[in-house]
C-alpha cells in the first residue's frame, strides 16, 4: 500500500486525520512534533516509511528541506491563504465581539492580510501584524526562529492593554500564550484546505509512483578492456559480477551486449539503491578488475528512450577524468546528473526535436516546459486531468496552469472531456485531455 506521512503539531494532526478515510488507498502515518524546527529525526524515520510527506506548513516546510531532500523524499505541505485569515477574523468577531483593532496577529505574509481587507473596503486600519516572510524563501541557512519574540509580541500588547486578543499561525506560540492565560486562538483551519491539502499529496504521490516505473538502463563501458584473445574469460568474469550486483537492484543483465553492458530495471528500484549508495558494489567491481569504469543511467517510458538516454549519459562520462570510476544520469525530461557521489550538478540538454520546439514556439512557452507538460500526460496514463492537478505537477498557481491549458485549448490540442465536483461543496472543475491533433506527439 502506498504511505504517505503527515508531519505537523498535535493540534493539526488532530484536525487533519478524520479526512483519511476519504483516501481508503492510502496509509497515512503520522509525525508529531513539539517544534517545526526540530524535525530532522522525524523526517529521517520517515525516509524509511513512506512515499511522500505532507508538511503542516510552510514554516515545518521550510526546517525541514534538508532532511528531505537528503532523504529523497517528495513533500509538498497545505498551503496558507487569504480563505484562512478572513475565517479566523470572522471566527473572533463572530464569538468574542472583538474589534479588528483590538486583535495582535501573525501570519507568514502580511500581504494576505491585507488582500482581505482590501476585498471588503477597509482601509487605514490599525493593526498590529507581525509576520515571517522568509519561510517561502529556499535558502542554504535556515534562519533563526525564535518563537519568544511571537509570544512577547502578542504579550506585551495584551498587557499595555493596546489589545484583548491574538490571533496566531503557529501552534506553539498558541500553547505560550494559553499558558500565559491570554485570550488567543490558533488560525482556523477550513475543512476544505485540509482536504485539498491531502488530495494534493495523493495525486503528486500517485504521480511518483507511475514515475518509478519508469524504465531505467545502466550502460556499463570498463576502461582497460582487454583485446581479443582474452575478452572471452574477461566477459565471463564481468558479467558474474553484475549479475550479483544485478540482484540487488531487482534488474537483469543483458547477455546479447556487452563493452558497453547493459542493465535494466525499473526507476523506483534505481532511486532506492542511489538513496542508499547500493551503487558503491559498482566501486568494488572496479577494484576486482582492476579498471576505472564509465556509467551512463537512462530512464525512460519506453525501452528505447531509457537505452537513448544511457548512451547519452555515458557519453558524458568519456568528458571527464578516465582514471577513476564516473557516473551520469540522463531522465526522461532530459536532465543530466553527474557526477555522481561527487561534486554534483545538473544540467537540461538541449532539445533537437525540431516538432517540440515548433510547437513550444505556437505556444509561447519554452520547449522544457513543453515536454513537462506532456510528462505529465504520460504520468498521468492519458486520462482526463484538471488545471489544479497540472498545477501541482508544475509547481506553479492555479490560475498559471489555467492559462497554459488556454493556450491549448485555443489551438485545439485540448478538449474538454467533462467536470469534477470537490469533495466539499465548490464550483465543479473541469476535466480535460489531449486531442487527437496533439497525440501525434505522443508516438
Amino acid at each position: 500500500m502506498v504511505a504517505i506521512g503527515v508531519l505537523g503539531s498535535n493540534l493539526y494532526i488532530d484536525a487533519i486525520s478524520p479526512y483519511y478515510h476519504l483516501f481508503p488507498e492510502i496509509s497515512f502515518i503520522n509525525y508529531i512534533y513539539d517544534s517545526p524546527w526540530e524535525i530532522d529525526h522525524l523526517i529521517d524515520q520517515a525516509g524509511k516509511e513512506v512515499d511522500f510527506l505532507l508538511f503542516s506548513g510552510a514554516i515545518a516546510y521550510y526546517f525541514g528541506q534538508k532532511k528531505t531532500n537528503e532523504n529523497q523524499l517528495m513533500a509538498t505541505y497545505v498551503p496558507f491563504n487569504e480563505f484562512v485569515v478572513s475565517l479566523s477574523l470572522f471566527s473572533i468577531y463572530f464569538h468574542e465581539k472583538i474589534p479588528l483593532e483590538k486583535i495582535s496577529i501573525d501570519l507568514p505574509k502580511q500581504e494576505f492580510l491585507e488582500n482581505v481587507l482590501k476585498e471588503i473596503h477597509i482601509t487605514d486600519p490599525t493593526l498590529f501584524v507581525k509576520d515571517y516572510p522568509w519561510v517561502y524563501q529556499v535558502e542554504e541557512k535556515k534562519a533563526a526562529f525564535d518563537i519568544t519574540q511571537f509570544v512577547h509580541f502578542h504579550a506585551d500588547l495584551y498587557k499595555e492593554k493596546k489589545t484583548q486578543f491574538a490571533l496566531t499561525s503557529i501552534h506553539a506560540v498558541y500553547e505560550e500564550l494559553q499558558k500565559l492565560s491570554i485570550p488567543s486562538i490558533y488560525m482556523v483551519q477550513p475543512k476544505q484546505s485540509l482536504k485539498e491539502g491531502l488530495e494534493r499529496a495523493v495525486t503528486l504521490t500517485r504521480l511518483k509512483k507511475t514515475k518509478d516505473s519508469q524504465i531505467a538502463v545502466i550502460s556499463i563501458k570498463i576502461g582497460n578492456y582487454p583485446v581479443q584473445q582474452e575478452e572471452q574469460v574477461f566477459r565471463l568474469q564481468i558479467l558474474q559480477h553484475l549479475h550479483q550486483m544485478a540482484r540487488q537492484l531487482n534488474a537483469r543483465v543483458s547477455l546479447d551486449q556487452h563493452q558497453p553492458f547493459l542493465i535494466y530495471t525499473n526507476r523506483g528500484s534505481m532511486e532506492v539503491a542511489l538513496k542508499e549508495q547500493n551503487l558503491q558494489k559498482i566501486l568494488e567491481l572496479e577494484g576486482k578488475i582492476n579498471s576505472p569504469l564509465q556509467i551512463g543511467i537512462g530512464y525512460g517510458y519506453t525501452m528505447n528512450e531509457a537505452e537513448n538516454h544511457a548512451t547519452e549519459a555515458l557519453y558524458f562520462t568519456e568528458k571527464q577524468v578516465t582514471e577513476k570510476t564516473t557516473i551520469f544520469i540522463l531522465d526522461e525530461d532530459k536532465k543530466l546528473i553527474g557526477p555522481l557521489f561527487e561534486n554534483e550538478k545538473q544540467y537540461v540538454l538541449k532539445n533537437e526535436n525540431q516538432h517540440i520546439q515548433s510547437l513550444a514556439d505556437q505556444l509561447k512557452m519554452t520547449a522544457k516546459n513543453l515536454i513537462r507538460f506532456f510528462d505529465f500526460v504520460r504520468l498521468h496514463q492519458f486520462r482526463s486531468f484538471s488545471a489544479q492537478e497540472l498545477a501541482d505537477y508544475l509547481a506553479v498557481s492555479r490560475r498559471s496552469a489555467e492559462r497554459l491549458i488556454k493556450r491549448f485549448l485555443e489551438r485545439e490540442l485540448l478538449t474538454i472531456t467533462g467536470e469534477e465536483q470537490p469533495y466539499d461543496q465548490g464550483r465543479p472543475r473541469a476535466l480535460y485531455n489531449i486531442s487527437e491533433k496533439l497525440k501525434k506527439y505522443f508516438s
